[in-house]
Formats: structure tokens, sequence, C-alpha cells
């Protein structure tokens, strides 16, 4: 179609602080960490898994404050790598550009699969593949539509998950079998005999790695804050809000499990612990019923994660990582939705094509992303704080600066010990990543630094003019 004047290349500013906070929450998706990570913990730590946890929510929030200084500073569709090339240096920034652009379509894979998966449980008859595709089809359709009403659609599938969520906790704390204090100074975990016994330090160190995995968030705001209205004073509280709530919603759920679990040896001897507990408390239709409720958290995480994936692929366009004929396409906005449909189109194709890799490989795709990428925003808040670069007058402000950066930076050095020291999945997805990384550094030294003026991620304003869209 022939371009037409008005809104141009920029995304539509019409989000409000509670839409944003809405999609952010989405692509968290508290029940799937509970379900899928939280559950993985359960297992390997027994009762452990209240205290890593706990400690999960406190990581939460320090995660969310750092991404929060950043993302108030530099609220942009490109997320960490625009602030990050912005302090750091484009070198910075492509890095970081790096790690996300290997992991978008991976990560939505795993999603769509995953609902597969639950599906099966409630349908066995349901062909896995086919439900992976369907499912990845439907979340593209309402990404394409206008973000507004996209925000709207994820808000009912979110108010859904969130009262999974609840009638987990309610269900865990209204009759506890064990007190706080009892599973944090003597952790439990069942034994190859089939008895209880003492949590190993090492897979308490382990655990405490995918716990922290699971609670952390918010990060995922930054990528709509082209979309929001004054982002530079929302942003911050915005990160921090989804983070915290995010962080509670998953560690007081798990928490509550190992309470109110009156079995432990049968829960912790599922392949589906939280499905167990909630079949044991309520009866098999209520398990049924909650694992219905899983299905559409996943889905809506899905759907969330497909405009996230789509507003970074937007960036990638307008900031001309590709040729020029790419780049173009990429940064199109649809005149009257004002998504990035073409961006929408090509996360949904590569998103397809993972979706024939098995579920293991995605893993080793996704799980290392927390590294670099946390530790490229601890550096640059700090950089960027002492520049005067972020925490500016009426921006977002991290307290107790530098602690919230510094411990930041020695998370994310953390989850690089803990991941070398997995060598079915965490070695491998880190060296894969560091190796894709270097490639993505080769392109921007041999091709994008070459370039007449070199190359520098676009910080868009939003006061920058405006130019053509299409329909």
């Amino acid at each position: 179609m022939p371009p037409m004047a008005h809104s141009g290349n920029r995304l539509h500013r019409k989000l409000s602080s509670f839409g944003v906070l809405l999609l952010t929450l989405s692509c968290l998706s508290p029940v799937f960490s509970i379900y899928g990570v939280g559950a993985d913990v359960l297992v390997h730590a027994g009762t452990g898994a209240a205290g890593l946890f706990l400690g999960g929510i406190g990581l939460a929030v320090v995660w969310a404050a750092v991404y929060a200084e950043l993302g108030a500073a530099y609220p942009c569709a490109g997320g960490d790598y625009v602030g990050v090339g912005a302090i750091l240096g484009p070198w910075a920034g492509f890095a970081s550009l790096t790690a996300w652009a290997v992991n978008l379509a991976p990560s939505n894979a795993f999603l769509a699969k995953t609902i597969a998966t639950y599906i099966s449980d409630l349908a066995p008859a349901a062909p896995p593949l086919v439900v992976t595709f369907v499912a990845l089809g439907a979340a593209v359709g309402i990404a394409l539509l206008a973000v507004r009403t996209s925000a709207f659609v994820t808000g009912i599938f979110l108010s859904i998950e969130m009262l999974a969520v609840l009638i987990l906790i309610v269900a865990g704390l209204s009759h506890p079998v064990r007190s706080l204090g009892e599973v944090l100074l003597h952790p439990v975990t069942l034994g190859g005999n089939g008895f209880m016994v003492p949590v190993g330090v090492s897979a308490m160190a382990l655990a405490l790695v995918s716990a922290a995995y699971a609670a952390v968030g918010g990060n995922q705001a930054i990528a709509f804050g082209e979309e929001l209205a004054s982002s530079h004073r929302s942003m911050g509280r915005v990160i921090l809000l989804a983070g915290i709530i995010g962080g509670i919603a998953t560690g007081v759920s798990v928490i509550a499990v190992v309470l109110g679990a009156s079995d432990l040896p049968s829960i912790l001897g599922s392949p589906a612990p939280l499905s167990a507990f909630i079949a044991a408390v309520g009866g098999p239709a209520a398990g049924h019923a909650l694992s219905a409720g899983v299905v559409l958290a996943i889905f809506n995480a899905l759907i969330a994660q497909m405009m996230f994936s789509a507003r970074l692929f937007f960036s990638f366009g307008r900031d001309e990582i590709f040729h020029p004929a790419i780049n173009a396409m990429l940064a199109r906005v649809h005149l009257a939705s004002g998504a990035p449909r073409a961006a929408t189109w090509l996360c949904a194709i590569t998103s397809a094509a993972c979706c024939l890799l098995n579920t293991h490989m995605l893993v080793v795709f996704i799980s290392a992303l927390i590294v670099p990428t946390l530790a490229l925003v601890s550096v640059a808040v700090l950089v960027g704080r002492s520049r005067r670069l972020t925490a500016r007058p009426g921006y977002w402000r991290s307290p107790l600066f530098p602690l919230v950066p510094i411990l930041g930076l020695l998370l994310a050095i953390g989850f690089a010990v803990a991941d070398l020291l997995d060598a079915d999945t965490g070695r491998p997805s880190l060296l894969l990543l560091g190796a894709l990384i270097a490639v993505g550094l080769l392109w921007y030294h041999f091709v994008l630094s070459r370039r007449p003026g070199g190359w520098t991620p676009r910080v868009e304003s939003e006061l920058t003019p405006r130019s053509n869209a299409v329909r």
C-alpha cells in the first residue's frame, strides 16, 4: 500500500501506565513461572523451595530496581540494548541486541510448545504439533490488533491467571501443616528410597538460581515505552511494580504449597507437583480446572511475548541492523492499529520455524539470556548515574545507589557460575549464547561500524517529529 502521512515509523503513544503493567505482567506470567520453573525447584529442593523463593522475592526487587532506572532514562522499543548502547557504547548495545535477537523466536516457540503439553493432559487426542501452531497463530492474530485492544484482551486473561494464583495461595495457607521456620531451618526433599531426606547444599545452590529466574521480571515493560504516555516519568514505576507483583505472586504461591502440602512425598514424587497438590486439596476436577487456567495463562504470556518481540524487531529495522529493504519493512507501523505488522509477521515466521526444534534445544537457547543482559544493564546504570545519563530530574532513581546495581551485577555473576556448573543445560546455553554474541560483534565491527558515521542505537524521544506510516 502507498505510504500515508501522519504516524510514520513511530509507534502510537496510546497506552496508559496500567495498560503497560498488564502487558508486562502477562509477559511475566506468574502461573507459568510457578508451574514451570517453580515446580522444578519444588521437586529438586523440596521444602527448601520456600526459603529459595523467599530470597527470590528479594532478588526480584533488585532486578526490577536496576531495570527501572535504565528504562526510565531510555524507554525505547529496543529495550535494554538502546540504553546500554547509549551509555556504554555501540559495541555493548549490539552485544545486548544480539542476546535478545537470538532468544526471541525460541522463547515464543517454547511457550507455544508448553501450551501443547498442557493441552495433551486435558485432551490426549489433540496432536501436539497442531496445537502448537494453532496457539502461535492465535497469539499472532491478537498481537496484530491495536495495542490498546491487545492490552485489553491480555488483561482479561491476566485476571483469570491471577485468580488461579490466588486459589493456589489460599489452598496452601488456609490449612498449613508445617511452619515457615521449620522449612527454612530444616529443608527436606524426597530421596531415592521414597523417604524424606535433608536437601544437599549443591542442590539448594542450583535451585536458588532457578528460583531467582522464576521470580524476577518487569524489564519487558521497556519495549512498550514508545507507546506509553509520559514514559520518562512513568516507566520506572511500572517496571518496579510489575517486578514486585510478579515476584510476590510467584514466590508466595510456591511457599504456600510447601506449607500446606499434607502428603509431601506424594506431591514431590509427582511429575506435576502443583497440579497434584490442587487435586489433593480440591479433587481431580479442581486439578483439571487449574490446568485449564494454566493453558490460558501461558497463552496470554505468548500473546504479550509476541508483542514484545515484534517491538524489538521493529527497533532492529529502525536502527538499520540489516539490509535497507528489510529495515524499511520492519520499521513500518500500521496507521490504524499502530502495530508494527511486518515485524510481528517476521516474529511469527521465525517462531514457527523454532517450533520444529525439540524442547531441550529451545531451553538451551534461552536459558543463559539473563547473564549478559543483567550484567550489561547493571554496569550501564552504574556508569549512567556517574555521567548523569540516568536518574535525571523527573526520572526514576534506584534507591541506595550504588548498592542495587552492584547487587544486580553480583546476581548476574551468580547465574553465570550456576550455568557453568550445569553441564546438561546451563553450560551449553552460556557457551552457545557467548558464541552468538561474538558473531554479532563481528557483524558490528566489520559492517555497522564501517558505515559512514558508524552505528549507534537510536534513542527515540517523545518530541521527535513523525514521518510516514502504512495502512
